[in-house]
């Protein structure tokens, strides 16, 4: 198993599809939980689940790797109010991530609490990539 800190999103799905179904919630507490990352992500939605101006927002793994799926998302908790910024994210706009894994869920996916992120700079490629459809 590669080292945890160097983990994708999608190869941590693709570690859990090959274990039995009642060994993965033990996997996830001794290997994932708590376990710092840093991750390139592209913002893919902000749901509003009723915290206030705390939402959730999803992102996507960006680029592409070995064990690369469109459905391995990521989720995490940031408040808007203290993070304006994220009121003009279109789907699609490069974001890193650091944090800790909080949650790892088999069928919707994992969970950061994080301590840092940042929004990049568009580029030329990005231009092609965001959704002009999902403003927030």
């Amino acid at each position: 198993m590669a080292n945890n800190a160097s983990l994708t999103p999608a190869e941590i799905s693709w570690q859990l599809h090959h274990l039995p179904a009642l060994e993965r919630d033990a996997f996830i507490a001794a290997h994932y939980l708590g376990q710092p990352v840093a991750w390139k992500t592209r913002f893919f939605d902000a749901i509003d689940w009723g915290a206030g101006s705390v939402l959730q927002f999803s992102f996507l793994q960006r680029g592409w790797h070995r064990h690369s799926r469109l459905d391995n998302p990521i989720y995490a908790y940031i408040d808007i109010e203290q993070h304006p910024e994220t009121r003009s994210l279109r789907r699609g706009r490069r974001i890193d991530l650091e944090g800790t894994i909080k949650g790892v869920d088999f069928v919707t996916g994992i969970t950061l609490t994080l301590d840092r992120f940042e929004i990049l700079p568009v580029n030329f490629l990005d231009r092609f990539v965001i959704s002009s459809d999902s403003r927030y």
